[in-house]
């Protein structure tokens, strides 16, 4: 091995290596979605498909009302 590519190789350790340290630590804290947030989500999506369905049958009524 020359010289240069050994400088490489453990230049490639020594970065892994701080790495995996720094994770290890928790230097930087890992971010987690909050479950009352999907939850949210979820109920916003479920109130727009009931509106939407209230929206579809007054339509209807509203044809059938003026066809007569």
């Amino acid at each position: 091995m020359t010289d240069k590519t050994l400088k490489i190789l453990l230049g490639i350790i020594a970065v892994n290596l701080t790495f995996l340290t720094v994770n290890q630590i928790g230097l930087f804290p890992t971010a987690y979605a909050q479950s009352s947030c999907y939850a949210d989500i979820q109920n916003h999506d479920f109130n727009m498909i009931n509106q939407i369905e209230q929206a579809k049958s007054e339509i209807i009524s509203n044809i059938i009302i003026w066809s007569d």
